[in-house]
């Protein structure tokens, strides 16, 4: 049977990651959206701020300037704004004295403030002017600016959640229907003709697709069984008949009994099929005694092992003797029927051992082993092992895979240290269990 196939190492749980839901990608959207416009605009306020405040005091300096010239010229004070302070001659800060005329920024008593050198009444004056004002002002921009952001932070929360409860709902309700299992004609939406409608018709048609795929399954499953056990049971009854009219021909007896094996283990196997194609929940599951069970499968398999130099021996821990299961005796027969055979098929010399331990059945062989290159494929639908096929269709480890999910089982694979194949099959997964895919 198959070759060593080293059991890759277990990898450690990652912890899972908390949902982030739809609703929740939308308001975070709707936010991310008003923090990143409403900055822009504050960025924008500031500096339109800053050199509105700018031309503002320039302009106001030029124009007490000018006036100051125009009163000069025609020999009356100066009139100037309270904001404003003229310095002439030794009375100029000694930082501008040297100065071209022009606008400056100086600092007085430590505050800055904005400072105009002209020379247009012959002699150099300099204007000073605070900007206290346009700061009070300033602040009061900027207070407004920012109770404003948080007010269109605040209703950009407000229409996020709305608008996510608008747009989450219908796909909250097409979810439901689809998960309790509705008729693919009730679906909400179906008329829609926006892409929510798109997705609920694409659902409802998916689903009727999957149905009518499903009970053509079903059918086909419970017709062919139906249609098989009359002709099976005729074949049954004629090899019984057979075998007691044969009675002193020991080589014809023996190939009638052989018929009549034949006949009930295929009998036995469409009913199986037929519990396969149910729901595990209808079929029931009575308790299975394992250990009669074994060997009534080891028992159909020794055939497989005449001219082979096999030996196959059945080890039962002591708390498994009884051991019993809650299965279907057809269905359990399978699983453990088919992983015996494979051993014996696969095994041309050496041992196929069976063993029973508490909750677990081990089927364990020195055969060929399986090939790295199927090993992650082994339980696929016509996956097999040898290139030539030993006259197998390649669905007997499918089958038990299947079984073994329809019963709530866990098989897998093992290498063996000394080589062959170890097939595992597990009735109640343990922490140690290894998942229904292969090693």
């Amino acid at each position: 049977m198959p070759p060593e196939a080293r059991r890759p190492a277990r990898r450690e749980a990652r912890p899972a990651a908390a949902p982030t839901t739809l609703r929740t990608r939308i308001a975070a959207a709707f936010l991310l959206l008003t923090l990143l416009v409403c900055g822009a605009f504050a960025v924008a306020a500031v500096n339109i701020a800053s050199s509105i405040e700018d031309r503002l005091i320039d302009q106001r300096l030029s124009r007490t300037a000018d006036s100051l010239v125009e009163l000069a010229h025609q020999n009356l004070p100066p009139d100037l704004p309270p904001s404003v302070t003229l310095y002439r001659g030794e009375a100029i800060p000694a930082d501008l004295r040297d100065k071209p005329p022009g606008r400056y920024t100086v600092t007085q008593d430590g505050t800055q403030v904005n400072a105009l050198l002209r020379d247009d009444l012959g002699t150099r004056f300099v204007l000073t002017d605070s900007d206290a004002d346009f700061d009070k002002i300033q602040a009061g921009v900027y207070g407004l600016l920012g109770l404003a952001f948080v007010a269109c932070l605040g209703l950009a929360l407000f229409l996020a959640q709305l608008t996510a409860s608008r747009i989450v709902a219908p796909v909250t309700a097409l979810a439901q229907a689809v998960e309790t299992g509705a008729a693919p004609r009730a679906y909400p939406l179906l008329d829609s003709t926006d892409e929510l409608g798109v997705l609920s018709r694409a659902f409802a048609a998916s689903t009727e697709a999957q149905q009518r795929y499903l009970d053509r399954e079903r059918w086909f499953t419970g017709d062919v069984s139906h249609e098989l056990r009359t002709p099976l049971a005729v074949m049954l009854g004629a090899a019984e008949i057979l075998k007691a009219r044969l009675s002193g021909r020991d080589d014809l007896v023996e190939l009638a009994e052989r018929i009549r094996r034949t006949a009930a283990d295929t009998s036995e196997r469409v009913v199986a099929m037929l519990l396969l194609s149910r729901d595990p929940a209808s079929t029931g599951a009575p308790p299975t005694a394992l250990l009669p069970l074994l060997r009534q499968e080891m028992d159909r398999c020794r055939p497989l092992l005449r001219g082979k130099a096999v030996e196959m021996t059945l080890h039962a821990e002591p708390d498994a003797t009884t051991l019993e299961v809650p299965a279907r005796p057809e269905l359990a027969a399978i699983a453990v029927g088919n992983l015996i055979r494979n051993a014996c098929q696969f095994t041309e010399q050496g041992r196929v051992d069976v063993r029973l331990e508490c909750g677990r059945v081990v089927i364990e062989d020195t055969g060929i082993g399986i090939p790295s290159a199927v090993r992650d494929r082994i339980f696929d639908r016509f996956m097999q092992v040898d290139p030539a096929g030993a006259g197998s269709a390649g669905l007997g480890l499918a089958i038990v895979k299947r079984v073994a999910e329809h019963l709530g089982w866990v098989v897998s694979l093992e290498a063996p240290a000394q080589g062959g194949t170890r097939f595992v099959l597990s009735f109640a997964p343990t922490p140690d269990a290894s998942p229904t895919t292969p090693a």
